[in-house]
């Protein structure tokens, strides 16, 4: 049966849409075109949604990081068959080859595929149900190298990004909060790597598992110890790592100049830093893509779904540690409205008035004071910051009698709701708010 004899039977109801192989192959369908312009699987996925199509079933219907996960893969299918086959036995799909690519492509595009790459906890919260998240179990195909190779470089199936991601946000973060020592953001940054990596062991054992000597050795190379000054522009920019590595910016396999694998993947290097065993000159296969390409390279990401439009968890968890232990000890009537924790924490404490509106109004003023915002969209980001806040307020109902319980609260609200953070952008179509709110001078 050619596409346009399925959709055409779809749409009249002689197919009924009740199982995965045919919103995947409705997905199929629309790839054709909608994967390559626009907003690419966002798009894919905006249309299914718009018909009440979802490769999600029960609570996880609808869910936006599990259904771009399989427009992402479909995408992932024709960017193996573009780099891996030679040009004689090259096969160019069109949408009446669903079977022949379903079929190439099965481990990638099954219903329990998903499972390989996400852990059922992670897909399952609400944040990871409103945005597009990466997985937290392996990379997506691919995604840990260049999007344009000369060729593929294959090296395995796992996590490879995931450290180096963490170590980004984490080197990243110094310059937004200044009241913080390297040190302490170093620890509190390994401690949360630690303690969400060990958690995610418990129900995946075959996820790698926390290394002392890989979270050294990427931080050092996302250089946390810089010390030079960031402009505006730079310190708050959105975060670009997924967006480099398609560039071809980093190479996930850098420590290969420094380290034996027999070291890397060592228990005593999990335990503790160790020094390197190579000599560091090995050269890179990887190499930047250079601009104007570099534009085309992340834009044609983002279309695939490489890059999400919010963190992992060990991110997550870091930003909201951050967040507390800058906010530790202060008062109330201290808060330094230049810094972005000490915002949320206000916006908190207003939630719990009897008329929340009068303080907002008087955190609006301070926020605006305190740095170069327009008013107009501090308003409103105060007012988003409060319809989060607000259901975790009506549960307590009454505010926090310790520093502590405040900051726990804080920590959960941060920790469910890495949104707040304003770290990653939304797709266009996503309907969501965005919290990156910007100095006017950017």
């Amino acid at each position: 049966m050619s596409a346009e004899e399925f959709r055409a039977k779809v749409e009249s109801g002689e197919i009924p849409v009740d199982c995965h192989d045919r919103v995947l192959q409705i997905a199929f369908i629309d790839t054709e075109d909608g994967l390559w312009f626009e907003n690419g699987v966002f798009d894919v996925v905006d249309k299914l949604h718009a018909r009440g199509w979802s490769f999600g079933q029960g609570d996880l219907k609808f869910n936006r990081t599990l259904d771009i996960f399989y427009v992402a893969q479909i995408g992932a299918g024709y960017h193996r068959n573009n780099y891996e086959t030679s040009d004689d036995t090259k096969v160019f799909f069109t949408a009446d080859d669903f079977d022949t690519f379903y079929a190439q492509y099965h481990h990638w595009l099954n219903q329990e595929a998903w499972r390989q790459y996400y852990s059922p906890n992670f897909l399952a919260q609400p944040a990871t149900a409103r945005f597009y998240r990466l997985p937290d179990l392996q990379d997506l195909p691919d995604s840990s190298g260049p999007r344009l190779p000369e060729k593929l470089q294959q090296k395995g199936i796992g996590h490879f990004t995931k450290i180096p991601r963490w170590s980004y946000t984490v080197a990243r973060t110094p310059e937004r909060s200044p009241t913080l020592s390297i040190t302490t953001i170093t620890q509190i940054g390994l401690s949360t790597l630690q303690q969400t990596m060990s958690r995610l062991r418990k129900d995946h054992p075959n996820v790698q598992p926390y290394s002392a000597t890989q979270a050294s050795f990427w931080l050092k190379h996302m250089k946390i110890d810089y010390s030079g000054t960031l402009n505006k522009k730079q310190r708050w920019r959105p975060n670009e790592f997924d967006g480099y590595v398609a560039q071809g910016g980093w190479d996930m396999w850098e420590w290969e100049a420094h380290y034996s694998r027999k070291l890397w993947e060592s228990m005593e290097a999990q335990i503790a830093p160790v020094e390197p065993d190579l000599d560091g000159t090995r050269e890179s296969e990887v190499r930047w893509c250079g601009m104007p390409d570099g534009c085309y390279v992340e834009y044609e990401a983002r279309l695939r779904g490489w890059l999400p439009e919010l963190g992992s968890e060990e991110e997550i968890e870091f930003l909201a540690a951050v967040a507390v232990k800058e906010t530790e000890g202060i008062e109330m009537g201290d808060l330094d409205y230049a810094m972005r924790s000490h915002m949320l924490l206000g916006v908190m404490r207003a939630a719990f008035e009897m008329e929340p509106e009068t303080h907002m109004e008087d955190i609006k003023r301070c926020i605006v004071q305190a740095d170069e915002y327009d008013e107009g969209k501090v308003e409103q980001w105060i007012r988003e910051v409060h319809m989060v806040m607000k259901p975790y307020v009506q549960k307590s109902d009454v505010w926090p009698d310790t520093i502590k319980d405040r900051n726990e609260l804080l920590r959960q609200i941060l920790i469910e709701n890495g949104q707040l953070f304003g770290r990653w952008k939304l797709s266009p179509t996503s309907k969501e708010f965005s919290f990156e709110l910007l100095p006017t001078s950017i």
